[in-house]
């Protein structure tokens, strides 16, 4: 009998940590890789203030608004309007972007209504890369969150070399393989963003915070309160028999 139980805890306890392994494989920047010749050629690293020391060192304030992003405490719509006023109202101590009015506006139109599938994530070349006949690195990432409810897809890049932000169109959106490849003039901060369907993203968050569409943790609560019950019931029935036993 005593085999029984802890036979029965050991499957409830199975239960439980398969359900923490499906709710916490989600969309987030961590599942972002590098496919086919990629893979070997660059390096992706999740969005953190030490992936992004080299950001650091020469636009703190970027870096700082990207990590708010990835965080949702900041919207692309809000960081964008924060770029405008760096450049209608420069302040000592701040990163000088390269950037003109026009160009902000520009952005604020490319950014508008758009989510973002991905967080931020810093994307590097490896021994050089993939360069294509212009010196411009070619690279090909796997994005799990990439559904066909999401169209004009892009990519929103801070060039640390070029002190700029911009607008990158892939030269490939691959819905079934969940594939994305884009030329870079440069390498360094990156998310993908696009407009969402919502009558065909059911669970998307599409308020541009940061978030890429939802992995479920809400409902896994209630797998591990039932794997919780399991739990306490066969704990509780040993404990019954250990006491009759003894």
């Amino acid at each position: 009998m005593r085999k029984r139980i802890l036979g029965t805890i050991l499957a409830a306890a199975l239960v439980v940590t398969s359900a923490v392994s499906v709710f916490a494989a989600g969309s987030r920047t961590t599942q972002v890789t590098l496919v086919g010749e990629s893979a070997a050629s660059y390096q992706v690293s999740e969005g953190t203030a030490e992936n992004f020391a080299s950001t650091q060192a020469v636009a703190p304030q970027v870096v700082e608004q990207i990590l708010q992003v990835n965080e949702g405490t900041l919207t692309l719509p809000t960081l964008v309007q924060q770029l405008k006023d760096v450049i209608a109202n420069p302040t000592e101590g701040q990163t000088e972007l390269n950037m003109t009015a026009e160009e902000v506006d520009a952005l604020t139109q490319e950014v508008e209504g758009k989510s973002m599938v991905t967080q931020f994530f810093d994307l590097i070349p490896v021994n050089g890369g993939v360069q294509t006949e212009d010196g411009k690195y070619i690279a090909t990432i796997s994005v799990p969150s990439l559904t066909e409810a999401m169209t004009n897809v892009k990519i929103l890049h801070f060039s640390t070399e070029r002190l700029v932000w911009e607008i990158i169109d892939p030269t490939d959106v691959n819905y079934t393989n969940k594939q994305i490849t884009a030329e870079f003039q440069d390498l360094s901060p990156v998310t993908v963003i696009a407009d969402v369907d919502e009558s065909k993203a059911a669970g998307t968050d599409t308020t541009g915070t940061g978030i890429a569409p939802k992995t479920g943790v809400d409902s896994a609560w209630g797998v591990y309160a039932a794997g919780a019950v399991v739990l306490l019931g066969a704990a509780g029935a040993m404990f019954v028999i250990g006491r009759k036993r003894a």
